[in-house]
């Protein structure tokens, strides 16, 4: 019977691992949007201002007040457009884009419910339409932080609230 280890040893290996790991993370992070995170204070102080497009990613029917599931409640933040992700499949979305006034001379604050969609749509702004991550904001928390403070009104008024789910 055979006493030697068929696999190298750990030492040789773990090294070798680090580096392949180190190098394509760093690759990729080259070429990934540096899209800058944003908070509900960004939100408040901008959105509506001239230059600002607050646009929530998420499916009509969430940003009209129906409820994705329980926690998380329907409706939108006031001043918000909607354009839902699905949108940016759709024959020319550019023209959808600038119709909606999502167009590169302006700064795009992006949301969702958690901030996981809109980390998407912000990624096709760059990647696809060319937009510079500069221009667009991610409001990380998107409705679940919104709705955590007191005084921030989510619309329709008759909204879903995700607790009768």
């Amino acid at each position: 019977m055979n006493t030697r280890n068929k696999y190298p040893p750990l030492d040789l290996v773990a090294p070798a691992m680090f580096t392949i790991v180190f190098i394509v993370t760093l690759i990729y992070s080259r070429f990934e949007p540096n899209v800058e995170d944003v908070d509900m204070n960004y939100v408040k102080t901008f959105a509506g201002h001239p230059g600002y497009v607050l646009v929530d990613a998420r499916p009509e029917e969430q940003y009209e007040g129906k409820s994705p599931r329980h926690g998380i409640p329907g409706g939108h933040i006031p001043g918000a457009i909607n354009f839902p992700i699905e949108d940016l499949k759709v024959i020319a979305p550019a023209t959808a884009l600038a119709r909606a006034g999502i167009v590169k001379r302006n700064t795009i604050i992006i949301y969702c419910n958690t901030g996981v969609l809109s980390v998407r749509f912000a990624d096709q702004l760059v990647r696809r339409f060319n937009f510079s991550p500069s221009r667009i904001k991610n409001y990380r928390g998107g409705i679940t932080d919104w709705v955590k403070y007191d005084g921030n009104i989510l619309l329709p008024e008759d909204h879903e609230t995700g607790d009768e789910i």
